[in-house]
C-alpha cells in the first residue's frame, strides 16, 4: 500500500500538478551607486535612463535588509518544499498540527520560487560592470548589449503565481518591543477621488478632503516632510495617472518630478501598443498620456486592468473591511509571525510585537503584480528586541510564513479568540473567484 502511495505522488510530481504557486520576494539585493541615471532603477523608455536610485534597503549595527529578509525566504520555501515528497507532507501535516486544526490533510503540492539570488557582494565577479542588474524591479537595458531584460517584477509574473510574499525590515523605532507593518495600495476606484478633487469647486473639494481623512485610507504614507497625508495621497495619484508629481495644493504638476508611464516599464499583457512614446511625449489632453488630472481619460489594457472586478478584489474592501486580499494575506502571515513567537517562546502575549497601520502609497509591487501580494515589513532593526529576533530566530520567522502560506491556500481553523488577541484568523482566500486572472498577465 505504501508502495503505491509512493508511486502515485511520483506521477503527480513528474506531471508538475501543483494545486498553487507562490513565489518569495525578498527585498532588494543591490547596493547604491552613483550617478542614478546609469546603476539606478526604474527605467523610462521615453528619457532612455532610470529615473529613481536604487534602494539597497535598511542597515544598522552589522545588519543588512537584503541578506536577512533573502536568509528568511531561503528557510521559507525548503519548508514549503515538504509539501512535494510524501514524507515531506507528512512532516509538514505535523508542522500544522501545532498551529491550530488544518482543514484538509490531503492537500496538493505547493510550488515555491524565490523572486532572487543571493545579494550582489556574494556574485561580485559576475555582476561586476552593473550590480544592481538582477536586483531592479523595473526592466532594463543591458549594460553591453542595451537589450532589455526582465525585472523582478516582469520574472515573477513568468511564475503566474497566485500569491506573491515580499519580505522587507524597515527603521524607525516606533516602540521600545517591537512591530510589524503591511504595505498596501488602493484600487483605481480611491485614487479617482483625486481626479474628482481637481475637477470640482473650492467648497466641494473640502467634502472630498474631510470624508477621505476619515477613511481608512486616511492614514497616507508621508513620503517627505511638508505636506500632510492628503496631500500625499494626492501626489500619489498624480503619479499613478500622469506619471507626475503634483504641487503640493493637488491642483497642477510638477513637470520636473516625472516619473514615468510605469505600467509600460514592464513585460506583460498590460503593456501598450508598440508606438505608445510617440503618443506619450505629446501628452495631448483627453487622452492616457495627457500630463494633467483635468484632462486625464483611461484608456487602455492597463486601465482597463485598474477598473476590473479582479483589482478591486486584491486592493479595496475584503476580510479587513478595507484592503482586499492583498492586506488580509499581509496581515494573516504577521499573526502567524505573532504566534509563532509565542510557540518558540520568543515572546510572551505583552512582549509581542504589534501590527501597526499598513504603510499605504503607490507602491510598486503591491500595484503591478498580477498576484494577490503580501507584503511585510517584517521587524524594525534599530529596535534591539526586533534586532535580535531577526538575528537569532530566522527559523521562527520562515516556519510562520510557511504555515501562514498554507492556511492563505488552505484554510487552519483557528480559535475565535484569536481575533481579539491580534492572532491568526485562518481563514483561505478564495482564490478560485480569480479564474485564470493571475496567469494573464504574460504575454
Amino acid at each position: 500500500m505504501r508502495l503505491l502511495s509512493c508511486l502515485f505522488f511520483s506521477v503527480l510530481l513528474s506531471k508538475s500538478i501543483f494545486a498553487f504557486t507562490v513565489v518569495l520576494d525578498p527585498g532588494h539585493g543591490g547596493r547604491y551607486i552613483s550617478p542614478k541615471s546609469v546603476y539606478g532603477d526604474k527605467y523610462d523608455p521615453l528619457l532612455h535612463r532610470y529615473t529613481d536610485k536604487f534602494r539597497p534597503g535598511a542597515y544598522y549595527d552589522g545588519m543588512w535588509e537584503n541578506e536577512e529578509v533573502y536568509e528568511i525566504a531561503k528557510l521559507t520555501k525548503k519548508i514549503l518544499e515538504d509539501t512535494q515528497t510524501l514524507a515531506g507532507r507528512r512532516r509538514f501535516y505535523r508542522l500544522l498540527r501545532k498551529y491550530g486544526y488544518p482543514k484538509r490533510r490531503n492537500f496538493r503540492p505547493i510550488k515555491v520560487f524565490l523572486s532572487r539570488e543571493n545579494s550582489w557582494h556574494t556574485r561580485y565577479m559576475d555582476i561586476r560592470d552593473d550590480v544592481n542588474a538582477p536586483y531592479r524591479l523595473y526592466d532594463y537595458p543591458d549594460i553591453h548589449t542595451g537589450q532589455m531584460q526582465h525585472g523582478t517584477v516582469s520574472r515573477i509574473h513568468r511564475f503566474k503565481p497566485e500569491l506573491v510574499v515580499t519580505l522587507h525590515l524597515t527603521r524607525g523605532k516606533p516602540n521600545s518591543y517591537g512591530a510589524m507593518n503591511a504595505v498596501i495600495t488602493p484600487s483605481y476606484y480611491t485614487y479617482k477621488k483625486a481626479i474628482e478633487y481637481v475637477r470640482s469647486s473650492r467648497k466641494k473639494r473640502k467634502t472630498i478632503r474631510k470624508k477621505f481623512m476619515r477613511s481608512k485610507w486616511g492614514d497616507w504614507f508621508k513620503t517627505g516632510k511638508g505636506r500632510d497625508s492628503f496631500e500625499w495621497f494626492l501626489c500619489d495619484a498624480w503619479i499613478y495617472f500622469t506619471g507626475y508629481w503634483s504641487t503640493k495644493s493637488g491642483l497642477q504638476p510638477m513637470k520636473e518630478k516625472y516619473r514615468g508611464y510605469r505600467h509600460n516599464m514592464f513585460d506583460w499583457a498590460y503593456k501598450d501598443p508598440p508606438g505608445w512614446e510617440k503618443s506619450a511625449r505629446k501628452h495631448r489632453p483627453y487622452t492616457q498620456y495627457s500630463d494633467h488630472l483635468r484632462t486625464f481619460v483611461p484608456r487602455g489594457k492597463f486601465w482597463q486592468r485598474e477598473k476590473s472586478k479582479y483589482e478591486r478584489w486584491r486592493r479595496e474592501k475584503g476580510y479587513e473591511g478595507y484592503g482586499g486580499d492583498n492586506l488580509y494575506a499581509s496581515h494573516e502571515l504577521l499573526r502567524y509571525v505573532r504566534k509563532a513567537l509565542l510557540r518558540h517562546k520568543v515572546d510572551t502575549p505583552k512582549t509581542l510585537p504589534e501590527i501597526r497601520q499598513p504603510y499605504i502609497s503607490t507602491w510598486t509591487v503591491p500595484t503591478f503584480v498580477n498576484a494577490v501580494s503580501a507584503y511585510l515589513e517584517l521587524a524594525y532593526i534599530d529596535i534591539p528586541k526586533d534586532h535580535q529576533r531577526i538575528l537569532n530566530y530566522k527559523h521562527v520567522y520562515a516556519e510562520a510564513l510557511a504555515v501562514g502560506i498554507y492556511s492563505l491556500y488552505y484554510g487552519i481553523k483557528q480559535p475565535k479568540r484569536n481575533r481579539k488577541k491580534n492572532l491568526p484568523w485562518g481563514w483561505a482566500i478564495h482564490f478560485a473567484k480569480y479564474g485564470r486572472y493571475f496567469q494573464s498577465s504574460v504575454r
